[in-house]
């Protein structure tokens, strides 16, 4: 049977928080697995095992405490501290459950826990309260569908990635030497294409719109490929680099990525791309163009009305 984040959202609700107590969850699995709620609303997720298990690291979203049970067991407990992280916590014990269920014994099942743990802890640091929504979906794929053309292209692995600096909060996807890259997803009938700030292509250095078509499919579709696949394939690219895979893995988690089943359901295909040169006279809303009384904005760029800029790709 495969647990899933609706399976223990019905387990949990089974349960009235105001008497406590633990409902064990039904698997086929090396370790027990246990939910219920240790304070009132504050849903738990709790590991039995004959092995000591690893303390984890609380953290600001969960805490993580051990302790050994009457009948000499060891109890490893994950308790939700953030109400509005609820579906996300649903997830990461569903999670933790299928990612571990493979292993044979107790000594494997807990070294994958703490290991999928552990990188589900750098995801919650960054405040994600859920799965990634269409559009963020989209837009990484484009991101990485275009990583994969720049090395593709014989640009060094790491300096291809270190390049993508949109995960760390810049204001532009990509900064290379040969200028900036700013990425964006839309569907094939799209007319236009939105920036989402007045920074997003303010800069004087040069630059280019990279405009990806991207589009749901049918999973039969030549060329398909879900978010998952394309994340496989990019860290396949980078693969004899360490130090590049490193910090490919590094980036997607700041992006807000950790591969679940959920990414890898719908399907893509990205039908071309479109390049445009921003330059001094590139129709766009910046700091400087606005009134000062104007501090933010989004607005939409009509694709056709760019078309004296676009470049040979």
């Amino acid at each position: 049977m495969k647990i899933t984040a609706e399976y223990l959202h019905r387990k949990w609700k089974s349960i009235s928080y105001y008497d406590g107590g633990y409902i064990q969850v039904e698997v086929k699995h090396s370790l027990e697995w246990h939910v219920g709620y240790k304070e009132i609303d504050q849903k738990t997720l709790v590991i039995v095992s004959e092995k000591e298990p690893e303390l984890l690291q609380t953290s600001k979203s969960i805490a993580v405490s051990k302790g050994r049970r009457m009948d000499g067991r060891w109890a490893l407990s994950f308790a939700l501290m953030r109400i509005e992280q609820d579906s996300v916590f649903e997830l990461l014990c569903a999670d933790l459950i299928a990612y571990s269920q493979s292993a044979e014994n107790e000594t494997a099942a807990l070294a994958l826990t703490a290991k999928r743990y552990k990188q589900w802890n750098k995801l919650l640091e960054h405040q994600r309260k859920s799965l990634m929504d269409e559009s963020n979906r989209k837009g990484l794929l484009g991101e990485l569908t275009y990583l994969c053309s720049v090395i593709d292209s014989g640009y060094p692995i790491f300096a291809a990635v270190q390049g993508w600096v949109g995960p760390d909060g810049a204001d532009q996807d990509f900064i290379y030497a040969d200028g900036w890259h700013e990425v964006k997803s839309v569907g094939v009938a799209a007319s236009s294409v939105t920036i989402s700030s007045l920074e997003q292509l303010d800069n004087s250095d040069p630059g280019e719109l990279v405009v990806m078509f991207i589009d749901k499919c049918a999973p039969e579709r030549g060329g398909a490929v879900s978010l998952g696949e394309q994340v496989d394939l990019t860290l396949a690219r980078v693969h004899e680099d360490g130090d590049a895979l490193s910090l490919l893995e590094s980036k997607l988690m700041r992006y807000g990525y950790i591969d679940l089943p959920e990414y890898r359901e719908q399907k893509y295909v990205c039908s071309g791309r479109a390049r445009f040169l921003v330059d001094a006279d590139f129709p766009r809303l910046t700091a400087d163009t606005v009134t000062p009384q104007i501090i933010a904005a989004q607005y939409s760029i009509s694709l056709a009305g760019i078309e004296g800029w676009r470049v040979e790709d």
